[in-house]
């Protein structure tokens, strides 16, 4: 089996991974970072995977093996997580060089020398220097909270999803060439090599559904927001009624104000790596104490 086949059969492997192995494979990125999840569907694509990778000699390293945890329920004011199963994260590198490349990044990230590790990143991963420039800059908190206002922060992560979906990293401009580049000939290698994944990754997928505002995102230092004025908010949903069996925890940005656990009756597209949302009605009714509860079976415990 080579790498191609597995990213076909594999079931351990979300689409967005599918498309990074693709990628990997067909040549087209040198190194890249792979999630294999192993829970009751896939239990045995650990060892198939990492012999697939011994058989075509491909230089990885295994990460520690790490649970993991799905929303199974929403019963009156708790959002309920279980364990589903366990996840390990693989460094693929297309050569030796570009392995002691990326031992030198994680050494200098150890030691928070974290502009240098940026540059070593870009380089690793493909990334335009413009995009690896701007993302370094902002590990300043002075500078995003100075540049930015908290609007045009989220308003950009959401831009840059949705108009190069094919991507890895964010675009440090929404008329960043090289990105528009690259977005264009990931889609074509991996529309190429596996039509089956480039259609699962395109298709739109619409739920409708209620949802439950959980939270709201913000970057705080020292307790306290970089953006003490806001004028719009990027909240986190979660959709009350599952999707194909499961719950989605989504990102919303509106000028609108909710309060945690009002109620929403909206519509949700799915598409690539993003869910777009539209609120059809306010039900201005509220969950009240509002959580999320923990599941560990087997330490027999809840928190």
């Amino acid at each position: 089996m080579d790498l191609l086949q597995f990213a076909a059969v594999s079931k351990g492997l979300e689409t967005r991974e599918k498309i990074k192995l693709i990628l990997f494979a067909a040549g087209v990125k040198h190194n890249t970072y792979i999630v294999l999840k192993i829970n009751p569907d896939s239990l045995e694509e650990k060892y198939q995977f990492e012999q697939t990778l011994k058989e075509n000699n491909i230089i990885y390293k295994a990460g520690r093996a790490k649970s993991y945890e799905e929303v199974k329920q929403i019963k009156g004011n708790k959002i309920i997580w279980e364990l589903a199963g366990t996840w390990i994260g693989y460094d693929l590198f297309r050569d030796r060089l570009n392995e002691k490349m990326f031992e030198r990044y994680v050494d200098l990230l150890m030691r928070f020398k974290h502009k240098k590790a940026d540059k070593i990143a870009g380089k690793l991963y493909d990334y335009p220097s413009c995009c690896t420039k701007q993302f370094a800059k902002e590990h300043d908190y002075d500078y995003l909270g100075s540049r930015f206002s908290y609007d045009e922060y989220y308003r950009n992560i959401h831009n840059s999803e949705r108009k190069f979906p094919w991507v890895f990293h964010r675009a440090h401009a929404q008329d960043c060439e090289p990105t528009a580049r690259l977005n264009k000939r990931y889609e074509k290698t991996v529309k190429e090599q596996n039509e089956k994944t480039w259609k699962e990754y395109n298709e739109k997928k619409i739920h409708k559904t209620e949802l439950i505002v959980t939270g709201v995102s913000d970057i705080i230092v020292d307790g306290v927001s970089i953006w003490p004025e806001k004028g719009s908010y990027e909240y986190e949903l979660i959709t009350k009624r599952p999707f194909k069996g499961k719950y989605y925890l989504i990102s919303y940005l509106t000028k609108k104000v909710y309060a945690p656990g009002e109620i929403l009756d909206g519509e949700v597209i799915f598409r690539h790596n993003y869910a777009d949302v539209t609120v059809k009605k306010e039900k201005k009714k509220i969950i009240e104490g509002l959580h999320h509860e923990r599941h560990l079976p087997l330490l027999g415990r809840k928190f």
